[in-house]
């Protein structure tokens, strides 16, 4: 069974914020972060604020965390091939196998607070 931490709709000023952790099936063989660009003073809005999104894991009821993966996010519009804005930013990664796992995000802010909603899912 998928385990999900939702991200509330906050605003988040520059530093890490840690969300989770969330228990990791031994089925699950991968986790997303997903970040809404789009909500009032958001990613989408705020051109100033830059993040970190990462997805972390640990193998030892939380004992230890290990960075699986991270991705930059860049404040303002930031447009697709077709010239439409991404209403998302989002990582994937695949887990490193055993049981007893948990999933954590982490959100590192630069530049500007922002406001951010979202979620961290494994499947």
């Amino acid at each position: 069974m998928a385990g999900t931490v939702n991200i509330p709709l906050t605003t988040l000023t520059v530093g890490s914020h840690v969300y989770g952790p969330a228990a990791v099936a031994d089925t699950d063989s991968k986790v997303t972060l997903t970040i809404d660009r789009t909500v009032a003073s958001g990613f989408n809005a705020t051109p100033a604020a830059a993040a970190s999104i990462e997805c972390w894991q640990s193998g030892d009821g939380g004992s230890t965390w290990q960075n699986l993966a991270k991705a930059g996010i860049a404040g303002g519009t930031q447009l697709d091939k077709n010239g439409q804005p991404f209403a998302v930013s989002s990582v994937t990664v695949g887990f490193s196998p055993g049981t007893g796992r948990q999933a954590r995000a982490v959100i590192v802010v630069s530049g500007a607070s922002v406001a951010v909603q979202g979620s961290l899912a494994t499947s």
